[in-house]
């Protein structure tokens, strides 16, 4: 059901051409779950959830969905519109859901305005078997 594990990170655009490790602009603790291929017979409204939280490296304090949202749905081939987004930022005991609402188009990209809501209580009994430490939230 976990897609991917990891460290999500965006490179700074001066050092594209290096190789460099240390040369991050941001980066994010990143979990992608897929509900579907535990239960492929149910449908899902979202059946993907991204779960991302801050590691407090770079120089975005944005959220995730804001800064690396659309490539994290590019390099996971995933649609905007069958994820559960999550975000948690460390220092505060709450999980925060994205609502995606398409602002503009320009070509075939679509831009996004985010509004943020609390995360509601089924969405997180759905999610907490997947997010370590979640008895403070």
């Amino acid at each position: 059901m976990i897609l991917f594990d990891g460290t999500y990170r965006l490179q700074r655009q001066e050092d594209i051409t290096q190789k460099s490790n240390d040369k991050w602009a941001c980066s994010w603790w990143l979990r992608i779950i897929d509900f579907s291929i535990d239960r492929p017979e149910v449908q899902y409204l979202r059946p993907y959830v991204v779960i991302a939280t801050q590691t407090g490296d770079g120089i975005f304090k944005t959220t995730c969905a804001e800064s690396l949202g659309k490539r994290i749905c590019r390099d996971f081939k995933l649609k905007i519109d069958e994820i559960l987004w999550i975000e948690h930022y460390p220092d505060e005991p709450a999980l925060y859901v994205a609502i995606f609402k398409p602002k503009s188009y320009f070509g075939t990209e679509i831009f996004y305005n985010i509004d943020w809501r609390p995360i509601r209580p089924n969405e997180l009994e759905a999610v907490k078997p997947f997010i370590p430490k979640t008895e403070k939230i």
